[in-house]
């Protein structure tokens, strides 16, 4: 009889371990107020919805348990295990993030820092923490600074405050999970790319310029979007506060021409030189040269085939004469 007392409180053990070990775990943390709190429907509805809680809380093993410990997502994801996407981690795994020398015990950012723990929605949905419209906010947690210049920048208005779903945001010049060093060369030639896919008129104009054709050739000291415009605190140039403004232009190409006076300023950086509306003194030289350049060669062109001519006759005739 005690053998098989034993043997059935031993069974009953293994069936609540099974049963615990496949992630029932609501009966305590499905509990309002009880620490550790989950919202069963929340939860069910988030990407990781179907996904045991031991799939992640790897470090339980018993009931009841002690302090769960920080899950480490690479885990799945890293590796691509049961399906998890793993270029994401792998890319996080090489940026400025992931370099970061932890100050405190939650220095470094990591996966739970902008994607959240239990409530994990596609960037789609209106409750997942990186939808397009919540990432200023989102990246506001460690930048508040970066936040505050870029919530009165042009992008920033357009973004925050009037819904622009096409204003750019953080994640469109940082990147979301690859995010490389500020002073990544690279990665800031690639800004000027980023900047034309929304400002082509300036870009093509901006190619034309020695500073764009010297940038296309992969050299980044040289005057890019963000010199001269700036970076998070972007401004129209007709604002005071622009880095263009009349009051700071001199200052502005004085970074890297400190010997620049007024009438430097007045360079063409985004001139077009067929509109002669906007800029009648450029689009008459243009035209001028471009008469005077089609002039030359058609009447040297010209000059050279009746010389070529007129040498052909006298031989073939001096032959004749012979």
């Amino acid at each position: 009889m005690i053998r098989s007392l034993f043997i059935l409180l031993f069974a009953s053990t293994v069936v609540a371990s099974a049963a615990y070990a496949t992630g029932d775990c609501y009966s305590c943390h499905g509990r309002k107020g009880m620490p550790g709190y989950i919202d069963r429907n929340a939860f069910q509805g988030s990407v990781h919805g179907s996904i045991d809680c031991t799939k992640c809380h790897i470090a339980i093993s018993s009931y009841p348990h002690g302090k769960a410990g920080k899950v480490n997502c690479g885990i799945c994801h890293f590796l691509g295990r049961d399906g998890a996407p793993s270029a994401q981690a792998q890319e996080y795994k090489l940026s400025v993030h992931n370099r970061i020398v932890p100050v405190g015990q939650n220095a470094v950012p990591v996966c739970q820092t902008c994607h959240g723990s239990h409530y994990i929605y596609p960037s789609t949905d209106r409750r997942s923490e990186t939808r397009r419209q919540n990432i200023p906010v989102l990246c506001s947690k460690c930048h508040p600074r970066e936040f505050k210049e870029y919530g009165k920048s042009i992008h920033g208005i357009e973004a925050l405050e009037r819904n622009n779903a096409m204003a750019p945001t953080c994640f469109d010049c940082h990147q979301e999970h690859l995010i490389p060093p500020a002073g990544d060369a690279q990665w800031m030639l690639s800004l000027v790319r980023q900047c034309g896919n929304c400002h082509a008129e300036q870009i093509k104009t901006y190619r034309k310029t020695y500073h764009g054709k010297v940038t296309q050739l992969g050299y980044a000291t040289m005057a890019k979007c963000s010199d001269c415009h700036g970076s998070h605190s972007i401004a129209r140039v007709t604002d005071k506060a622009s880095l263009l403004s009349e009051q700071n232009i001199l200052a502005t190409c004085r970074k890297c021409h400190p010997k620049a006076t007024i009438g430097f300023t007045r360079f063409y950086a985004h001139a077009e030189e067929t509109n002669r509306a906007k800029y009648p003194v450029m689009f008459y030289t243009f035209l001028f040269m471009t008469v005077l350049l089609i002039g030359t060669f058609t009447f040297f062109f010209v000059h050279t085939f009746l010389w070529a001519y007129r040498s052909l006759k006298e031989r073939m005739n001096k032959k004749g004469g012979e």
